[in-house]
């Protein structure tokens, strides 16, 4: 039997809210994983908080993961932040992902004068921010960098916002940006490098939720691709999107039984 190696997106596929509260089989699912001996790793572009404070917050939800467990594309950002030497920033995002950036030896601040606009999941976004960043980019030529490419995210009301990746199309179209908008987060090659580093098997899957931001990039890297439909997209929007991943599931019960026969 080929080996297996798992990478789980967390959001609609472990956690069902922003409050990370686990799905009924989420916790006895990652105990089958363990004792089949079969390595993941959760993958995350989970921008709202550091991955420590990630890994804080999941264990109190029961969701117990070691460091190199999780993978998140804020182990990535500082070092590519530096990589262009940017370190004046305006941040459109948590006051967690400032906060964050600062620990890590940036300047974060409240005005145009910057190197770079990061962008992540903000509740609080206004015209303000919005003034600032166009400004930011237009005026100063401040790269943009958001910290993934998601496209939409669903709210826990069941309601749809736009992701940090529609933010920076949106920004890059509004001021005639024509420089590449980096990826940071998956399935980007720099993400799946760091996500399976140091992780032996035959062959890869990925579980998500999300078949544009994930799946569909993935399956183009040669990455097996498992779409669960506990999360932001039903199996209808397979059809608008003309996508067919190697596997559909409607929990992780069902995906257990799936990887028996794998």
């Amino acid at each position: 039997m080929r080996r297996k190696i798992l990478l789980l997106d967390m959001d609609g596929v472990l956690v069902k809210d922003k409050a990370l509260n686990p799905f009924p089989d989420t916790l006895p699912f990652l105990d089958f994983l363990r004792s089949e001996g079969i390595p993941f790793r959760v993958v995350s572009n989970n921008s709202t908080r550091p991955p420590s404070t990630l890994l804080e917050d999941l264990s109190k939800k029961g969701i117990n993961l070691k460091e190199d467990e999780l993978i998140t594309p804020l182990k990535i950002l500082p070092v590519y932040l530096r990589e262009l030497h940017c370190s004046r920033l305006l941040v459109i995002g948590s006051p967690l992902l400032a906060e964050f950036l600062v620990e890590e030896g940036f300047q974060v601040v409240e005005d145009q004068k910057v190197d770079a606009v990061v962008i992540g999941q903000d509740r609080n976004i206004n015209f303000t921010k919005l003034k600032l960043a166009t400004s930011a980019v237009f005026l100063e030529s401040a790269k943009i960098v958001p910290v993934n490419h998601s496209r939409i995210v669903r709210d826990d009301d069941g309601l749809y916002f736009p992701g940090a990746g529609s933010l920076a199309h949106m920004l890059a179209h509004a001021c005639g940006y024509s420089q590449p908008i980096p990826n940071l987060g998956k399935p980007s090659e720099e993400f799946m490098r760091l996500a399976l580093s140091g992780m032996e098997g035959d062959e890869v899957y990925l579980v998500s939720d999300d078949l544009y931001t994930d799946l569909v990039g993935a399956k183009e890297q040669g990455i097996k691709t498992i779409f669960i439909t506990t999360g932001k997209y039903s199996k209808e929007e397979l059809t608008k999107a003309n996508f067919e991943p190697h596997y559909v599931v409607d929990s992780l019960t069902e995906l257990m039984e799936l990887l028996k026969t794998l």
